[in-house]
């Protein structure tokens, strides 16, 4: 089987802007199938303030609720000192999924969004109910990883959203974790779906749990599974061949205010679960 794309931004559920779906890498037959990607979501209305901080790196981006430092002088001597919320975009920054994490053959198949994208809607906003919109204000800083992939094991990226304190990255968590919450994402991904005009109206999957690697303070895992036409997937296709299965699973873990969403995508199979446990213990490492 040739080299296909598939056209799956699905749902844009990421602390901070990326789509849960936003990529599909494939593995069929021992060839490799490149992400086609799209953003999914407008910006929320009840998104927090959008001003940017200056990426480490060009894999990954951070917006903080506010930039820059103070300085205070006495006699004879001036300091700077940080303010919070650039002390917010630090963490952000490294809460995020990079080369150093990923096995060996990853490569960047998008970057991270440019330093001054705006931060757009996030499953927390979207299905975290009442109480969440009281929470987003508590949001010190967002950021984004680029996408990697591999040909035979599939494509992973990362956001993190970084709160004013551990109690609120614990609540903001726990409003994740319910089975309303966990229907509300389900409903947006198929949502999502059906509006994307390169996949076929019918397609419609489901998000069940899914184990939760044992790092960092606390988690939640899901996992996003969807059977799709195999013309959509593959232009080479023949009419009679059987759907082709589409994984994506979406790992939420806290560590102490840092919130991290991982992101593991991949046609036909899902990640190994040696291979996604290794990259979440080196990237809760960092956090």
């Amino acid at each position: 089987m040739g080299v296909a794309c598939l056209g799956a931004a699905v749902v844009a559920a990421t602390w901070g802007g990326n789509g849960v779906l936003q990529r599909a890498s494939a593995l069929g037959a021992g060839s490799a199938r490149p992400a086609v990607h799209a953003g999914v979501i407008g910006p929320s209305a009840a998104a927090p303030d959008r001003a940017a901080a200056p990426a480490l790196d060009p894999a990954s981006t951070a917006t903080t609720a506010s930039p820059s430092t103070t300085a205070t002088s006495g006699p004879g001597a001036a300091t700077t000192s940080t303010r919070p919320a650039e002390a917010a975009a630090a963490l952000a920054r490294q809460a995020l999924v990079s080369q150093a994490d990923l096995p060996a053959g990853f490569t960047v198949t998008v970057p991270a969004p440019a330093g001054t994208s705006t931060p757009e809607d996030s499953p927390f906003e979207h299905c975290g109910g009442v109480e969440a919109t009281h929470l987003v204000p508590r949001v010190g800083a967002r950021a984004r990883s680029a996408t990697y992939a591999r040909p035979d094991t599939g494509s992973v990226s990362s956001s993190a959203t970084v709160f004013d304190q551990p109690a609120t990255a614990t609540r903001a968590l726990d409003l994740l974790t319910t089975p309303a919450a966990r229907s509300c994402i389900e409903g947006l991904i198929n949502t999502r779906l059906a509006r994307n005009p390169r996949l076929s109206q019918d397609a419609k999957g489901t998000l069940a749990p899914a184990p939760t690697p044992p790092v960092g303070d606390s988690g939640v895992a899901y996992r996003f599974d969807v059977r799709l036409p195999a013309e959509d997937v593959d232009p080479g296709a023949r009419p009679d061949d059987p759907p082709v299965r589409y994984v994506a699973d979406l790992v939420f873990v806290r560590k102490a205010r840092t919130l991290v969403l991982a992101e593991f995508d991949n046609l036909r199979q899902p990640w190994a679960d040696q291979a996604l446990k290794g990259v979440m213990t080196a990237l809760v490492a960092h956090v």
